[in-house]
């Protein structure tokens, strides 16, 4: 990519992080880091939605302890394939249908109980991020 240099990030004892491994600088680097950012916002809303959610459509009874079982749930499952230092990374097709599942799937159950503006927002805006980490390439 042209304008964009590659750097080692380092620790704090300045050895290189083989964690992260190399960071880009550039105006590549900063949409690319923005757009990290809303994805972990996204992911936040998401447990809350789903606590929402799971909390609305419970019983009386179960309303509680649905709300916490199912971002536990969705947790483990973002945990397991979806997280960065998952220990089976399916293909990105099938990351990209799971992560559909979940944002769209919470935004569907929003808007059935009686909140399309959540519902269609964190739908659209995990779209519009999932473009924008699509576009902006990695550092090699």
């Amino acid at each position: 990519m042209v304008g964009t240099r590659y750097r080692r990030a380092m620790t704090a004892t300045g050895q290189p992080d083989p964690d992260l491994g190399p960071t880009a600088e550039g105006p590549g680097a900063v949409v690319r880091g923005l757009a990290l950012l809303t994805r972990f916002a996204l992911e936040i809303a998401l447990l809350v939605a789903v606590a929402w959610c799971a909390y609305a459509a419970a019983g009386p009874g179960l309303r509680w302890p649905a709300a916490v079982l199912a971002p536990i749930v969705v947790g483990v499952v973002w945990g397991m394939w979806l997280s960065p230092r998952a220990a089976h990374r399916p293909s990105p097709v099938v990351r990209v249908l799971i992560e559909a599942v979940l944002f769209g799937g919470a935004g569907v159950v929003l808007w059935a109980l009686g909140h399309p503006l959540p519902g269609g927002l964190l739908a659209w805006a995990w779209v519009v991020d999932r473009a924008a980490l699509a576009v902006v390439p990695r550092a090699a």
